[in-house]
């Protein structure tokens, strides 16, 4: 059962039980469909937390129409469409439910370190989700959004897998990063030792340490020497840039902070960026950057900051 099917459960089931009328049966069935999956209470649980949330959600329509869904002595089915329609479509958009569901996630500006069953250690930068799929045969992480830091455990019988939607990084012991980037693309760079890289619909490429390929349109890229640049520096907690566009040093920033950073790439493109900033004060980080460059930072609250040439 996919995630799309289980939310449509959870949705009916808490719709249900929201009901004056519900009966004791009822109720016992709801706790045995939660025993049924882990998947299950999750998203009750999740679903809850989101109804609870709402409160301090700004667009008071969903508020509302959550309410009406929930109303006395309207009809089951004319409830559960309500309820669906604003969590799948209106607040959580269908294309989010996977990293909703996900098994490991991250917010906004926290990192996680996640000791996985066979040994291997996992690092989820911000605002990530994974799969963790391991069986007797290989060990698949499905990287669902942003990006993750791996140190392989050695197991000749199961390759070790991170998986996108553009291909596969396959390693049996090694140290690497797999990267949702923003454009779409799929960014794969190796640490220690080598790593094989296989587009959707490619030929497989060998990555070795210093070296990181992209994978696009389901084909991956030769692979490209990273140079001094100390990719996974974000892991402990840091973001060191050698000249560096500003704007791609803005990008990361940004993926930092709840709210939004605006700029113009065009306005800045002739000015880059070395140093180390720190990713738990972007505050801090975006000082710096003024203080050093023909910049301005403007914030219009804390969720909006505004970044432009003086």
């Amino acid at each position: 059962m996919n995630s799309e099917q289980i939310i449509q459960q959870a949705a009916n089931w808490l719709t249900r039980l929201h009901d004056e009328d519900v009966s004791d049966a009822e109720r016992q069935a709801f706790n045995t469909w939660c025993q049924a999956d882990p998947r299950h209470a999750v998203a009750i649980e999740r679903m809850r937390v989101l109804w609870g949330s709402l409160d301090a959600v700004p667009a008071q329509p969903a508020r509302v129409a959550l309410n009406r869904a929930f109303a006395p002595r309207r009809p089951l089915a004319t409830q559960v469409v309500g309820l669906l329609g604003v969590l799948l479509c209106g607040w959580l958009g269908l294309e989010h439910l996977p990293v909703w569901m996900a098994d490991q996630r991250t917010g906004v500006g926290e990192r996680r370190h996640i000791a996985l069953e066979d040994g291997s250690q996992l690092q989820l930068n911000s605002n990530s989700a994974v799969d963790v799929k391991f069986d007797g045969h290989q060990r698949v992480i499905e990287l669902l959004q942003g990006e993750l830091w791996v140190e392989v455990a050695k197991d000749a019988q199961r390759p070790f897998v991170v998986r996108t939607d553009q291909g596969t990084a396959t390693a049996l012991g090694t140290r690497y990063l797999v990267k949702r980037a923003p454009d779409g693309t799929t960014v794969v760079t190796v640490i220690e030792s080598t790593v094989a890289v296989k587009g959707q619909t490619s030929e497989g490429v060998s990555v070795t340490a210093g070296q990181r390929s992209v994978l696009d349109h389901g084909r991956a890229q030769p692979p490209q020497a990273v140079g001094n640049t100390d990719a996974d520096a974000w892991t402990r907690g840091l973001l060191k840039v050698n000249d560096q566009p500003l704007s791609e040093v803005l990008q990361t920033l940004a993926s930092y902070r709840h709210g939004l950073v605006r700029y113009d790439p065009q306005a800045l493109q002739n000015l880059r960026v070395s140093g180390v900033f720190k990713l738990d004060d972007t505050a801090a980080a975006l000082s710096a950057l003024a203080d050093n460059l023909p910049i301005q930072v403007e914030y219009f609250t804390d969720l909006l900051v505004v970044v432009k040439p003086r």
